[in-house]
């Protein structure tokens, strides 16, 4: 490649080349072998739908690990990955003494969903420490005087709180506790949850909050969610129980409908069924939208189709800042069936006219029917405040681990003095002519 000036951008080409294919700018790759360049392929790895059925991150990254000596793909991942924690074992203590801050630089900093010692720990640290040297990746000096002690984690949780091997003095400090977040699992060990089945939990975060927390796959909503959201809603006509947080603490907040579920029944003919879970998530999101108590919604990342609309017929939004929020139904065919199209009209619509009558209607409309037509998904909370899925009312975090925290005090805030919405009159009917005009934009969005 560097004989053939194959340097990158600044030479027109490099592993990749810009090019214009159809009317659209491409990306070509480069044969290894020829040297020339030809359409990028997106590579069949097959292991990556066995991995996503396979449980939580720890789960995932055992299979991964049991598969690398026969499959490239897994190889890949624990040839890059077993070097990185090494390498982060031969750096504590250099560049810190806690390994809790080094998993938190990795997780605050990058995204990563564990640190590398959290890793670590979820592969087995003797196990992994053994692979490692078998590869010839050499470990921390502490890491072997550990092992050699008969410790064999970098963290444990005892009694409700967190210790973290120090490699200092090789004994366990509690964990630095932020005063700001709540641990929904410390919660369930505390024996905080009051309801659960395999979709959904009822916890108690104090002082008469509770949460609606999901914990489906990719936290979708299915019939599960829908039994505990009713659940929820029962429990907010006790007396002690002073309103709700919809939230939870998985990777996204949620990704909609189950739609492989809701694609099998209508394959196998049972639309009644498929009929009524609609009727039961309207029921359900009008439930909350007129709730006795307050509700609170507290999306973060991925919040998606249903997702957003459970957030739309909260009171109030508590959004962390890295929220991606959205109707990604028409993206496959469909149209949001939660109520979604009547809040986007109430929030946007209803909300302008109601302060300045003589506004007029259509702009607005228009804004709401191409954002839900469009599948435009927001890429952060103040992008969806923009797009009209927050209202000015609707806050912003931008620590994700206080979101929850925060949501919980905006509904003791808001059970001061709470009174449920009116029934009526809420969402402006815009006419006929409005009513023309957006079907007239159906037909150009050719659906």
């Amino acid at each position: 490649m560097l004989t053939r000036n194959l340097l990158g951008n600044k030479s027109g080409a490099g592993f990749y080349k810009r090019t214009e294919r159809d009317g659209k700018t491409v990306f070509d790759v480069v044969d290894l072998e020829t040297f020339d360049y030809r359409p990028a392929v997106s590579p069949a790895v097959p292991i990556v739908q066995e991995v996503q059925l396979g449980g939580d991150l720890a789960a995932r990254l055992r299979l991964l690990m049991s598969r690398a000596d026969d499959d490239r793909d897994a190889r890949y991942v624990r040839d890059t990955l077993l070097p990185y924690l090494a390498y982060a074992s031969r750096r504590v203590p250099e560049i810190s003494r806690s390994l809790d801050d080094v998993d938190h630089a990795m997780e605050w900093g990058y995204g990563h969903e564990a640190g590398p010692f959290r890793t670590w720990d979820m592969l087995g640290v003797r196990h992994a420490a053994e692979q490692m040297k078998s590869l010839g990746h050499q470990v921390g000096a502490w890491v072997e005087t550990m092992l050699a002690a008969g410790t064999e984690s970098f963290y444990r949780h005892e009694n409700g709180r967190d210790f973290a091997y120090s490699p200092v003095d090789g004994t366990y400090a509690p964990v630095r506790e932020d005063p700001l977040a709540i641990s929904l699992d410390r919660l369930r060990d505390e024996g905080k949850e009051l309801r659960r089945n395999d979709s959904a939990s009822l916890l108690d975060l104090g002082d008469g909050v509770l949460c609606l927390e999901f914990h489906s796959k990719a936290n979708s909503i299915d019939a599960g969610v829908r039994e505990m959201g009713v659940e929820a809603l029962r429990a907010l006509a006790r007396d002690d129980v002073v309103g709700l947080v919809i939230g939870n603490q998985g990777r996204h907040f949620c990704t909609g409908a189950n739609l492989a579920d809701l694609a099998r029944s209508v394959r196998e003919g049972r639309l009644d069924e498929v009929s009524t879970g609609v009727d039961e998530l309207h029921e359900l999101l009008m439930g909350f939208r007129f709730a006795p108590k307050p509700v609170v919604a507290a999306p973060h990342r991925e919040t998606l189709g249903g997702g957003l609309e459970f957030c739309l017929h909260a009171d109030r939004i508590v959004a962390a800042a890295e929220a991606y929020l959205g109707f990604a139904e028409p993206g496959v065919g469909l149209i949001p069936a939660g109520g979604g199209t009547k809040e986007m009209t109430r929030r946007i619509v209803s909300a302008a006219v109601r302060l300045a009558p003589e506004t007029p209607s259509l702009p607005l409309l228009q804004k709401a029917f191409d954002t839900i037509a469009m599948a435009r998904v927001s890429g952060s909370a103040l992008e969806a405040r923009a797009l009209g899925f927050l209202s000015d009312d609707d806050s912003i975090v931008m620590n994700p681990e206080h979101v929850l925290a925060a949501a919980k005090g905006e509904v003791l805030e808001l059970a001061e003095d709470y009174a449920p919405p009116r029934r009526n009159r809420n969402v402006y009917a815009a006419g006929r002519w409005a009513r023309a005009a957006l079907e007239v934009g159906v037909i150009s969005h050719g659906c």
